[in-house]
């Protein structure tokens, strides 16, 4: 099973802060959400999600890193510096469609980010058509950065994929002076899945 897997402010499709790289909702559930849904797998990132993550990665899981810079042990070594992990897998984007075939035959994939790896899904049919599902968080909040990080492709799933309400709820925001945020997980799906 392949998943992506995003929150996104819904209404201006904003998924991430170009300046800083940071999430842009820090929600409690959403991020145990997450967790639910990624471990064990195998995730696959672009270079600045991984560089996003705690020191050390996130534990049982697999780190896969998309990249058309890093091709050896000592490049990752030298563009990571102290992020840099033990048993890293980089692939480049050529790659990436053969590695998730054959990946997927052993174990589960999350597609975490960022929102250039997302696109490439979005827009590429052969990505695309890999998926089995993408979950998003939709937030109702319009998060206030100078630089957003836009996921235009979101707004077309509706049209291509059957989509459930997974969850409904609300939480506290720790990048909004923890407001109350509404927010609800959408699971997309192509009905011959």
């Amino acid at each position: 099973m392949v998943n992506m897997i995003y929150s996104i402010s819904y209404k201006e499709n904003i998924v991430g802060n170009r300046d800083t790289n940071d999430l842009v909702f820090n929600i409690k559930e959403d991020l145990q959400f997450f967790k639910e849904m990624t471990i064990g797998t195998t995730m696959i990132m672009g270079r600045k999600t991984f560089e996003s993550l705690p020191t050390g990665g996130l534990p049982k899981r697999k780190h896969v890193i998309v990249s058309n810079k890093i091709k050896t042990t000592t490049d990752a070594k030298e563009i990571l510096g102290g992020k840099y992990i033990e048993n890293l897998t980089f692939i480049n984007l050529d790659e990436l469609e053969e590695y998730i075939k054959e990946e997927s035959k052993v174990t589960n994939i999350s597609i975490i980010g960022g929102a250039m790896l997302y696109t490439h899904f979005l827009e590429d049919k052969n990505l695309f058509d890999l998926l089995s599902n993408v979950y998003a968080t939709q937030v109702e909040r319009i998060p206030e950065i100078e630089n957003p990080v836009k996921l235009m492709g979101h707004g077309d799933l509706k049209e291509r994929c059957s989509f459930e309400v997974i969850k409904t709820g609300q939480g506290k925001d720790r990048l909004d002076n923890n407001n109350l945020v509404n927010y609800k997980v959408v699971r997309y799906f192509k009905e011959n899945i």
